[in-house]
């Protein structure tokens, strides 16, 4: 068990945040373990809840912000190696979430649609049965991807961080920032609903990144991490709204799916356009001068 790490009592949270005064490589390897550790206690069991795949699938993300922050420390084969096996596992959970969250988007679009022009239960039937059969792939699959995840624990049980000190992880979020700036520019250029994919999750990784090292910042960076939730949370919700669309594009052609198309059709654009405007502000600043309040 690698240096100062605790198991997380039940019901809280793992520590997501790199505390002060502590070697910065052991924090980041303690970090990585706390929120596999969780990943792993989640989905134990035949059945794992809809709540608990949602919170093994976060944690999941969280090591992957770990790891591209400890990048400079990792060797290309050992970093790839791990980056796979926590693709392989979110990959494999995916499905299921995307099936859930679809009924939820439709609830959400029935309860906001006022005109209320046509039922919208068969639909939502067919959905409430692909998450079924969704749900049931997932738990035939669930060994394997804890499998995945009991791997990764092993890879980064192993790790050797000592060469990672906190000027180097400074570098890093300032390149996530940058990335970030760079694909926002590229949305504003282009209507291309992956170009927007990837710049989602650029915030998402910066996002993460800001939360890791929070202590590091003045105020310990509640602003901006708040800001760019924001900036995420948006853009989320334009990517479920895309997944529904899908969806209905491929499904039966009826007076339901088309009146649901052009409703989508309208909306997605306009939480786009809300995204990249609360962007734009974000991301106003040079990478040097959003970096430069962190002390590490």
């Amino acid at each position: 068990m690698a240096s100062g790490r605790k198991k997380t009592p039940l019901g809280k949270s793992p520590r997501l945040h790199i505390r002060e005064h502590r070697p910065v490589d052991k924090e980041l390897q303690n970090i990585a373990l706390l929120q596999l550790d969780a990943a792993i206690h989640e989905l134990k069991g035949n059945n794992a809840s809809q709540e608990g795949i949602h919170r093994a699938r976060t944690s999941i993300k969280k090591v992957r912000a770990v790891v591209q922050l400890a990048a400079p420390g990792l060797s290309t084969s050992n970093r790839e190696h791990l980056m796979g096996l926590l693709r392989d596992a979110a990959t494999r959970l995916s499905p299921l979430r995307d099936a859930e969250v679809q009924i939820q988007t439709l609830d959400l679009l029935e309860k906001t649609d006022t005109s209320g022009s046509a039922n919208l239960t068969s639909l939502r039937n067919g959905l409430v049965d692909m998450a079924k059969q969704s749900r049931m792939n997932t738990n035939r699959k669930m060994q394997r991807i804890l499998g995945y995840l009991q791997k990764s624990q092993k890879s980064v049980m192993v790790w050797n961080l000592e060469r990672i000190r906190g000027k180097d992880v400074e570098r890093r979020i300032r390149r996530f920032y940058r990335r970030g700036r760079s694909s926002l520019d590229l949305c504003l250029a282009s209507d291309d609903p992956e170009v927007f994919h990837l710049f989602r999750k650029q915030v998402k990784q910066l996002w993460y990144a800001l939360r890791i090292t929070n202590r590091f910042w003045p105020d310990q960076a509640s602003n901006l991490i708040s800001q760019l939730g924001e900036i995420a949370e948006t853009a989320g919700r334009e990517r479920d709204l895309i997944l529904l669309l899908s969806t209905i594009r491929h499904g039966p052609k009826n007076a339901q799916a088309s009146r649901l198309t052009r409703l989508l059709e309208d909306q997605i654009p306009k939480l786009r356009k809300e995204a990249l405007s609360s962007s734009i502000r974000f991301f106003e600043e040079k990478p040097k001068a959003f970096t430069a309040p962190l002390s590490m």
